[in-house]
């Protein structure tokens, strides 16, 4: 299972909330062996955070074309892409794209967003991108999730050898590090009940709140935000 971090000096990841745009990261979440009521749970996260539903569903979708030439691999891919595009306009649904940071997508944009890569097979071109859905309303889980957009690419025309893919349903926050005060305030009040159960002859140090902000999955539609910390009650 893969967690993410924002890191407190890490220039490239955060920006300070005030002039932060709106930004789109991916939260990804498989799940393992375990209850329903902890399968999201990894044994080395911290108990304390903050859960929260996810503002999107995210889907990738892989455009392919398994052509010989890799120049007709490439007008294949092209030209299924920009029919995606404008069917996914045509029909009201977000494309985004981007390796970490989601953007949305647009013919104009195509360019900057997409890189083309191998696909499984030999000789095949592919490139990645998103549908991006909202959570609640008529997307109440993944499974909603993944039947329209079954539906959605069925629908976009084929050319020449192209064709789509689908991968797993991810949940994505905007800005996740909005959270960070809220997280620390979690912290903050459940480290106080527990110094309370001591009496109030005893007092807590909180350690690690300048240290990174994770996220994952921790349900079909919600997130889990924390801080790797520790705290220490003793004698006042």
């Amino acid at each position: 299972m893969k967690k993410y971090a924002l890191a407190a000096a890490a220039v490239s990841l955060v920006v300070p909330v005030g002039a932060l745009a709106q930004e789109t990261v991916v939260v990804t979440g498989s799940r393992i062996d375990r209850s329903d009521y902890d399968e999201y749970y990894e044994d080395d996260q911290s108990a304390i955070g903050l859960t929260r539903t996810a503002d999107y569903f995210v889907k990738p979708i892989y455009v392919n074309s398994d052509s010989r030439e890799a120049s007709v691999r490439k007008q294949e891919v092209d030209a299924m892409l920009r029919a995606l595009i404008g069917r996914a306009q045509a029909e009201g649904l977000s494309l985004v794209a981007g390796e970490y940071k989601l953007s949305p997508l647009t013919i104009a944009t195509m360019d900057e967003l997409l890189s083309y890569g191998r696909g499984n097979r030999p000789d095949t071109s592919r490139v990645k991108l998103y549908a991006r859905l909202p959570v609640g309303g008529k997307f109440k889980g993944q499974d909603e999730v993944d039947e329209a957009i079954t539906a959605f690419q069925k629908a976009v025309p084929v050319t020449g050898r192209s064709y789509i893919e689908t991968g797993s349903t991810d949940l994505a926050i905007d800005n996740p590090d909005q959270y960070r005060g809220a997280v620390v305030r979690a912290i903050a009040d459940e480290s106080k009940r527990y110094a309370a159960m001591f009496g109030s002859d005893y007092g807590i140090e909180i350690r690690g709140l300048d240290s990174e902000l994770y996220f994952k999955q921790a349900s079909q539609t919600e997130v889990f935000l924390y801080i790797e910390h520790s705290f220490v009650i003793a004698p006042k």
